[in-house]
């Protein structure tokens, strides 16, 4: 985000966006506006679809974000902006033609410039990944991130569904640990 909030502000209009109160929400539209864009555009924006999940995300982070929990909006913004788009482009790419390739990493997608955005994406989660979670971990976190849901998870790994759930609460703890320390 380019422009600065004072943080009474922020936190003025936060509460008015889960008030309900008119144009709230489009006054943190405007302030947030650059980082929907940042991130819409990481994902390869082609048709509109993304900025409307990421405007949606962040209209569900002002209201689930509460002060005093060790992270700022901008930053809580971010990560909720970005999970939206991961999502959303996972649920495109299994409609279109199913999981991941978990071996090759192989994406279906034809547009370079969105295959090297998304190579890129994925190493850096990879590097990340490999150096924060243990092996249990860094398993249900690939698995989770090709499409799979807990309960494939677990029926591979042989685990238990609440086995595979704590590793996944877990890794997304220490990877937003991780990301809050970078960015903010």
């Amino acid at each position: 985000m380019n422009r600065q909030v004072d943080p009474d502000d922020l936190s003025a209009l936060l509460h008015s966006v889960r008030e309900g109160e008119t144009g709230a929400f489009n006054r943190l539209l405007d302030l947030y506006r650059p980082l929907l864009v940042s991130s819409v555009s990481s994902f390869g924006e082609k048709d509109g679809v993304m900025m409307q999940e990421a405007t949606i995300a962040l209209y569900h982070a002002a209201l689930a974000y509460r002060e005093g929990r060790g992270t700022t909006f901008g930053l809580f913004a971010k990560i909720c902006v970005t999970n939206a788009l991961s999502s959303a482009m996972r649920q495109e790419m299994k409609r279109r033609e199913g999981p991941l390739d978990e071996e090759s990493g192989e994406i279906p997608e034809t547009d370079p410039e969105v295959v090297l955005i998304y190579a890129e994406t994925v190493q850096a989660f990879y590097r990340l990944c490999t150096e924060l979670l243990s092996p249990f971990e860094f398993k249900t976190v690939t698995l989770r991130v090709a499409g799979y849901s807990n309960r494939e998870i677990a029926d591979r790994l042989k685990k238990s569904e609440r086995s595979v759930a704590n590793a996944l609460g877990r890794s997304t703890g220490k990877i937003r640990r991780r990301l809050s320390d970078l960015y903010t």
